[in-house]
């Protein structure tokens, strides 16, 4: 996870490798031309491998195969991947089409022809047909700046508009509805608190075209300050200071959470344990005097290495002794013996600095004292899954159902 969420140009190419896969999703209609004789001769073994320029609020991407046959494929905005063998075609035409923020946004069409039993690689240019304003503003855990609500208003010779705040408890977010190409937009962005006293407010001039159909708007938490960046283009970009509290400096109550745990990996030599912790605040922490245990005793702990951890980063903890641990997470000695079943004994990860706990878990058998547990992965299973919050419930993470188990993804949300 980056410190920043940073919103790069919106136009590219959508590149659709080709390559034999062997999984045919082709109807039954066959050209009269079609060879007899196996699969292998009859098609051109293809998969469409979809590569395009990252927009916010992706919703999916949408190709459609016409030709010798006609198919109609969808892909979500983290998978744009289709496996199929295509019947061989004097024309085939690939359309794709890509939605975000609800809305038909970029289109693409190419034609050409297809043989049998032959590879090709296919590349769709996407055009964007309209183009939105997306902000996205970091709050940090309990929203220490006091940001209570906002407005974003675009005014143009089309009219002017505004957008109200929206929040999830870690980040406010702004948005437009889809608005057209070619235009000179004026952008006003304002925060207030609760009690309607203003916090931060910018007003400037964009333009929303082909080449920059969603402007970059968001606020960075960085070391030494809070800033907020307005790019326009590549190489135009303008940084207003925020009072907003961001530094670099010691970890305290409220700044983090544990954020994932794996402590039975034995059964897979590739994994390992590890603990994660998220950087909840809106500045870089020092991470020195900390420890991970199994109490907040320092003989049940392991004592972490100091490192800097910058905003809305996670960082996995994990053992100099085990050689599988990658070397920028092998920050103890040696992990404490933490209890590997999820019914036998209580068990709880504690996070504790200067001998001040941070965050604790409990997870293992659920008894008199302790009538909900974190979910922890069988020892006995093939293969591992880790321990993971939903960090938007940051401030619930004591409710199981806050909790799941899933692939291990140290170091990442």
């Amino acid at each position: 996870m980056s410190p920043t969420k940073m919103i790069k140009k919106a136009v590219g190419m959508l590149a659709m490798a080709v390559c034999a896969v062997p999984f045919w999703n082709c109807g039954s209609n066959s050209p009269e031309d079609t060879p007899t004789g196996s699969l292998e001769a009859k098609t051109a073994s293809v998969a469409l491998r979809l590569t395009h320029a990252d927009v916010p609020l992706m919703d999916s991407i949408v190709v459609e195969c016409i030709g010798a046959d006609s198919l109609h494929l969808t892909a979500g905005a983290k998978d744009a991947r289709f496996d199929l063998d295509l019947f061989p075609h004097d024309h085939w035409k690939f359309r794709a089409r890509l939605y975000a923020n609800g809305a038909l946004m970029q289109k693409g069409e190419v034609e050409m022809k297809l043989e049998a039993g032959t590879t090709v690689d296919i590349s769709i240019p996407m055009h964007a047909l309209v183009g939105f304003v997306y902000v996205e503003i970091p709050l940090g855990f309990g929203n220490p700046a006091g940001v209570a609500s906002g407005t974003l208003t675009l005014a143009s010779a089309q009219g002017t508009f505004t957008y109200p705040m929206e929040t999830d408890g870690m980040n406010a977010t702004f948005r437009s509805e889809m608005i057209p190409l070619g235009f000179d937009y004026a952008v006003t962005l304002s925060l207030t608190d609760s009690a309607g006293v203003a916090i931060y407010s910018i007003s400037d001039t964009i333009r929303i075209d082909e080449n920059t159909p969603v402007p970059e708007l968001s606020i960075n938490s960085l070391r030494a300050k809070t800033k907020i960046a307005l790019q326009v283009a590549d190489d135009v970009e303008l940084q207003i200071p925020l009072a907003l509290p961001a530094t670099r400096r010691k970890v305290k109550e409220g700044d983090l959470v544990i954020s994932e745990f794996l402590v039975n990996s034995k059964n897979d030599s590739t994994a390992y344990d590890f603990i994660e912790v998220y950087n909840g605040s809106n500045d870089t922490l020092l991470i020195e005097d900390c420890f991970i245990g199994k109490t907040s005793a320092l003989k049940e702990s392991a004592a972490i290495r100091p490192v800097e951890l910058p905003p809305r980063m996670a960082l996995a903890i994990g053992s100099d002794s085990s050689e599988v641990v990658p070397e920028e997470f092998r920050l103890v000695d040696k992990m404490p013996q933490f209890n590997k079943s999820n019914s036998s004994t209580a068990s709880s990860i504690v996070f504790h600095c200067d001998g001040d706990v941070l965050d604790s878990v409990y997870y293992g058998k659920v008894d008199s004292l302790h009538l909900a547990a974190v979910p922890l992965n069988s020892s006995s299973a093939a293969v591992p899954r880790s321990s993971q919050l939903n960090v938007g419930a940051w401030d619930d993470r004591e409710n199981p159902e806050n909790w799941s188990l899933g692939n291990p993804t140290p170091g990442s949300l």
